[in-house]
């Protein structure tokens, strides 16, 4: 499996920016499809930088390691339920862009935590 550079949150701004001018502009479908592209390398990313820090955490402390993925678990959930209410009240093209924004947040916290 390759390794992924670290891509910082502001470059996947532009990639969701950048998928919206190449689709022509915003409209429902668009936004869902430019999220769900953007979100796919967000999540790879993601997934990869807990991977590494679980391990790590693992390694020196499984009370933290347990802490990490009780955490993980639990944004997890407020995520889904947040982004649930905001397509609800929002509106659809909340579906794909309230998590795509909030794993990329998630995402920086998470290098943090690994001092990336």
């Amino acid at each position: 499996m390759q390794a992924l550079a670290a891509t910082p949150a502001a470059d996947y701004a532009t990639q969701y920016e950048n998928c919206l001018t190449d689709a022509g502009g915003i409209n429902n479908g668009t936004v869902e499809a430019c999220s769900s592209s953007v979100d796919a390398n967000v999540k790879q990313e993601m997934n990869a930088t807990y991977g590494r820090l679980h391990a790590r955490l693992k390694a020196q402390s499984l009370d933290d390691a347990d802490k990490l993925e009780d955490t993980q678990i639990a944004w997890l959930a407020y995520r889904n339920g947040q982004c649930s209410l905001a397509t609800i009240y929002v509106g659809s093209p909340m579906h794909g862009y309230c998590p795509m924004m909030l794993n990329i947040q998630r995402l920086e916290e998470l290098k943090e935590m690994a001092g990336q």
